[in-house]
């Protein structure tokens, strides 16, 4: 069993880089982690695990409460009063923030015990790449609240004719966007490492401490 969620996380990982197949990476991932916890009796790995289900969970439930609205919305728009559709769309919309700000609590609550897992997992198997990845994890956090401020001052600063101006006309504006949302690429370079520094953390955990 040990071995298993050594190669379901580092797999798990993995599948989270490639499009189309990273939709299953959450619940690899999970697993993983549940399974680290039920071997190490560590807390903290099992309620990240399960976490990472409610969270996968709960967006998969988002996205078909919006489909199966939308789908009760278009025969109210056809058959019933003209105010109907508005009230249909009101009850969505908050039915939607609802859910949201209830994914947003979660994820926020995934992100805090996956930076503490992974130090917890580096006190467990003396790994100094879970270590590597708990900080990068800080260290993108940062990035992206502090992009957040640059971004909005390069766009006020280059203002909107000053965007309109650099954009030529049939040509892909990756100069433009380049400068504006650098921040942006720097975080998502952070966030790469720290998925590759997991990756390796989950393959390399001793072979002699999963046998304990």
């Amino acid at each position: 069993m040990a071995r298993t969620y050594k190669w379901l996380g580092g797999i798990g990982y993995i599948l989270g880089l490639i499009p189309y197949v990273n939709a299953i990476s959450p619940i690899l991932v999970a697993i993983a982690w549940i399974m680290m916890g039920r071997d190490t009796r560590e807390k903290v790995f099992t309620a990240l695990g399960i976490l990472l289900i409610v969270l996968f969970a709960a967006s998969i439930a988002i996205i078909l409460t919006v489909f199966a609205s939308i789908f009760t919305l278009i025969p109210m728009g056809m058959m019933g009063p003209r105010a109907a559709p508005f009230t249909g769309l009101g009850a969505l919309l908050g039915t939607i923030i609802a859910v949201a700000v209830v994914i947003l609590a979660i994820a926020l609550a995934v992100l805090v015990l996956d930076i503490i897992a992974h130090f917890r997992a580096a006190r467990v198997f003396d790994s100094r790449w879970f270590k590597l990845g708990g900080w990068l994890r800080i260290a993108t956090i940062i990035a992206l609240v502090i992009s957040i401020p640059v971004i909005a001052f390069s766009v006020l600063s280059m203002g909107l004719q000053g965007i309109l101006g650099q954009l030529a006309p049939g040509a892909f504006p990756f100069g433009l966007l380049l400068s504006i949302l650098w921040p942006l690429i720097i975080v998502m370079i952070l966030s790469l490492l720290a998925t590759i520094f997991s990756i390796i953390a989950f393959f390399t955990i001793p072979e002699e401490t999963l046998q304990t």
